[in-house]
């Protein structure tokens, strides 16, 4: 079941499909990953004592289309179903989000402070359990770092 703040809706809009007209459904084969991610985002969101409102998806559930349009990694975790790029101005800059999360005990697969904009944070496959990865990346030549790096 789907966290009430964080619904298929919400994790499925993206204002570059709607600007560009491109459909961006989940298809029904991915909709438990997409509960798993909801139920990810609702107990960060909890564990941290966010507000609602305050945990906000920039973007979530991505189609090939869309992720190949807004220049995504082929194989994304969104293309799943399982990742959502997130802020959170209410708790401070995506690094200082980043930090509580990776201190949380929520069960997350990959957290990445990416390029110090937002936060991508994803929940694992149903058949394996969360890694708890936690990177950084600022720029594609310097590639990814080990751990949250707040720059």
């Amino acid at each position: 079941m789907f966290h009430p703040e964080f619904c298929q809706k919400t994790l499925c809009h993206s204002d570059t499909a709607v600007r560009c007209g491109m459909d961006n459904s989940c298809p029904p084969a991915l909709l438990d990953n997409l509960v798993r991610l909801s139920c990810l985002l609702g107990s960060i969101q909890a564990y941290l004592q966010l507000p609602p409102g305050a945990l906000k998806v920039n973007s979530g559930f991505r189609s090939q289309a869309l992720n190949e349009r807004v220049g995504g990694v082929p194989h994304s975790q969104h293309c799943q179903g399982l990742a959502a790029d997130v802020v959170c101005p209410t708790l401070g800059t995506p690094a200082a989000l980043a930090m509580a999360i990776a201190a949380s005990p929520c069960g997350f697969d990959q957290l990445i402070l990416e390029f110090g904009r937002w936060v991508h944070v994803s929940a694992a496959p149903a058949d394996r359990p969360p890694r708890r990865e936690c990177l950084s990346i600022y720029n594609s030549d310097e590639g990814y770092l080990e751990g949250i790096v707040d720059r």
